[in-house]
């Protein structure tokens, strides 16, 4: 009887019950399987064009800044025609590409030999650009349509923290199934997860809504204090997702060793997420990030300079615990202001946060011409982590979108 008791008490303590009755549960639960499924191969992507196809690490630099450009009009293209396909087609339309992707990844060599390498990298960017593209448009939306501004910090909590603890263990398990079977039985099990995940969304709602989009508030040159924080974000987002996977793989750590690291980081994010996600509502945004931009700073720094399996566990670990917190911080900032305005907000968001990732990505690529790959990601990393320093003082001065 104690199991039950104890089921009880964690479904209150979470909210789970009141999510469960939420309209919106299939949205979220397939959400939540397909995270699980990108979890499994997307840090190895770049690993298997490298090791698998023959590209340079060059090529792929370039083929991650192409992706980061043609982002930027992908998100805008996708906002506008949103209203009429509605948050479930949208999310339904990016699952399938994803399950494309995959499928692309899986049938790389003839594709190649058919298409040549240039191009075959340029479809593959398309289709990777159009599913993120059509996800993260909708998932914004969604979450700003679904939520109250005032308490938007503790859902926004749950939405991060809930996925997550559920692909815990994705990064561990893709990097076994790539040890065991090969990177094709990785794609083909996270194509299974998302096309039950696209079956998922069959069973909610459609709901479609009005969104107008002005370039000029889109841009907001006014505002530009706003739009270095959403550009030193992105740039956040490819040291952390890009070139610390690429270093780690240069330092020879194995593939299962890169899952094991990252079940540590996402246990201790997931965690953090929802806390924080608790506290933003109560105690606002300026505490908890600039507590979050500084470890996650120091963690960057760290992180670069780390040459022991023992000091890169310890401070990815790091890492995704002040991670956890820079993000609630941030985003929850963010989705308390778009409310008002979703539509300019979100693309505004993600314009800056793309002119982050590329800046970034451009610096990595100009380093390759005259260093080593590791020296390359060794410091973009560092820049990286001093960027993320900044926040710090702009969460101090409370600029624009904190409270």
């Amino acid at each position: 009887m104690h199991k039950y008791h104890h089921e009880s008490h964690m479904a209150k303590h979470i909210h789970v019950s009141s999510f469960l009755h939420n309209k919106y549960n299939n949205l979220l639960t397939a959400d939540t399987l397909r995270l699980i499924a990108l979890s499994m191969i997307s840090l190895f992507v770049p690993i298997f064009l490298y090791k698998n196809l023959g590209y340079s690490i060059l090529s792929i630099a370039y083929y991650e800044l192409y992706a980061f450009v043609l982002a930027i009009f992908a998100h805008y293209y996708i906002l506008l025609y949103i209203s009429r396909l509605g948050v479930k087609k949208t999310l339904i339309i990016s699952y399938f590409l994803n399950i494309f992707f995959y499928l692309s990844l899986g049938y790389s060599n003839f594709l190649v030999g058919e298409m040549g390498r240039i191009f075959f990298l340029l479809a593959l960017g398309l289709i990777d650009v159009a599913a993120s593209s059509f996800y993260w448009i909708a998932h914004h939306v969604y979450f700003l349509k679904a939520t109250r501004a005032k308490d938007s910090g503790e859902k926004l909590g749950l939405l991060m923290g809930l996925p997550t603890f559920a692909s815990i263990i994705s990064p561990l398990l893709g990097a076994t199934i790539i040890t065991l079977f090969g990177f094709y039985g990785s794609f083909f099990i996270s194509s299974v997860f998302i096309i039950i995940a696209s079956f998922i969304l069959l069973l909610a709602k459609n709901t479609t809504f009005e969104i107008s989009i002005d370039l000029k508030k889109v841009l907001d040159f006014k505002a530009m204090r706003k739009n270095i924080i959403f550009m030193i974000q992105g740039a956040g987002t490819v040291a952390t997702s890009f070139l610390w996977p690429v270093l780690l793989f240069f330092l020879s750590v194995k593939l299962i060793s890169i899952g094991f690291l990252y079940l540590f980081s996402n246990s201790a994010y997931a965690l953090v997420s929802y806390l924080g996600g608790k506290s933003l509502d109560k105690n606002g945004s300026t505490g908890i990030g600039k507590l979050g931009a500084f470890g996650q700073g120091m963690s960057l720094i760290l992180r670069a300079l780390s040459t022991t399996i023992f000091t890169i566990t310890t401070f990815q670990t790091m890492g995704g615990i002040f991670n956890g917190l820079l993000h609630v911080a941030l985003d929850g900032s963010f989705y308390k202001q778009a409310h008002n305005d979703v539509g300019n907000n979100v693309l505004n968001r993600e314009v800056y946060m793309h002119l982050g990732r590329i800046v970034i990505i451009s610096l990595f690529i100009s380093f390759l011409f005259v260093f080593t790959v590791v020296e390359s990601a060794v410091m973009s990393l560092l820049i990286s982590g001093v960027l993320t320093f900044v926040l710090i003082l702009i969460f101090e001065k409370k600029y624009s979108i904190f409270d």
